[in-house]
């Protein structure tokens, strides 16, 4: 994409690959959007379905839902970019209230250190895969950029930012619970801040994931974002949110008729992180290695 900053995704792959096959690559780009977006709304529809809103219909909650993510897809860039610096300055303070459980830890929970040995470490890293997606939206936004030079800095800090953020919620977890305890909750983030209790608030989890909302949000919207924009690319039409409109109905078409099981969603989100191998990491390689070839070779040409 540096090397041509006013193309969008479509125009590239169809400059290298031909009309129909850029194409086609494009279509694979929408569907891995359209699965990272129903992923992670199914994902957050569960959550809020057994923590907040148990006896709601998980359809109803769509609906709801739906309201401002059509107000921040529809709206394009500038407005999906200005959520997402509001969503960190609005969350900040969520990673330093889970240091508070520190104080309930025990260190010799850490010990022995790396008792099974290195592989169950490796074997884990590719479920920690989808934390550190969103990356790849430099191919769709890249053309939207007004400061370009910025946009691996970007990418990179990021990733930073993700990657304290999980080291310390996995470190505080480890110390709170104990080895085996910790086997038992599903979401151990919000069981560490189940115990806050103050005189005029009973469960502060709910807060919690109030303002955890938000940030789905940012990582939700931009991939609706990068489905309609890539349909809108394809059907050669400017800004059309029917698409959106079109993928929010189904998600809650689908829920009014079926509600899909927790293993149905995890295995969801694991057939997204597989997806990803592929969409994310592979096909940026080779495609830059396909570029270097093409351009190779149409340079030996002249």
């Amino acid at each position: 994409m540096e090397k041509h900053p006013g193309y969008h995704l479509l125009d590239v792959l169809t400059r290298y690959l031909g009309k129909w096959l850029g194409r086609v690559g494009m279509i694979f780009w929408i569907l891995y959007a359209v699965l990272a977006a129903v992923s992670l709304i199914f994902s957050l529809l569960y959550v809020i379905h057994i923590w907040i809103l148990p006896r709601s219909p998980m359809f109803l909650i769509m609906m709801l839902l739906s309201i401002p993510m059509v107000m921040l897809a529809c709206k394009g860039v500038l407005i999906i970019s200005r959520y997402a610096v509001f969503t960190v300055l609005f969350t900040l303070w969520m990673p330093l209230l889970l240091f508070i459980p520190l104080k309930d830890g025990h260190w010799i929970y850490l010990l022995p250190l790396l008792k099974e040995g290195w592989i169950p470490v490796f074997n884990t890293v590719k479920s920690t895969i989808i934390a550190f997606l969103g990356f790849e939206f430099a191919f769709v936004l890249y053309p939207y950029l007004s400061n370009k030079s910025s946009a691996k800095k970007g990418i990179v800090l990021a990733n930073l930012i993700t990657l304290f953020v999980y080291l310390q919620v996995t470190f505080v977890s480890f110390l709170y619970f104990s080895p085996d305890g910790i086997t038992k909750f599903l979401w151990p983030t919000l069981s560490l801040v189940t115990p806050f209790h103050f005189s005029f608030l009973e469960r502060f989890e709910i807060i919690f994931l109030s303002f955890y909302l938000f940030i789905i949000f940012d990582s939700c919207i931009p991939y609706i974002f990068t489905a309609s924009d890539g349909i809108n690319q394809l059907l050669n039409k400017k800004r059309s949110s029917l698409p959106i409109y079109g993928l929010l109905f189904g998600c809650i078409f689908i829920l009014f008729f079926y509600i899909p099981s927790s293993y149905q969603i995890s295995a969801l989100r694991e057939f997204w992180g597989t997806a990803s191998y592929f969409i994310v990491f592979l096909f940026p390689v080779v495609f830059l290695l396909y570029m270097t070839l093409y351009q190779h070779w149409k340079r030996s040409r002249v």
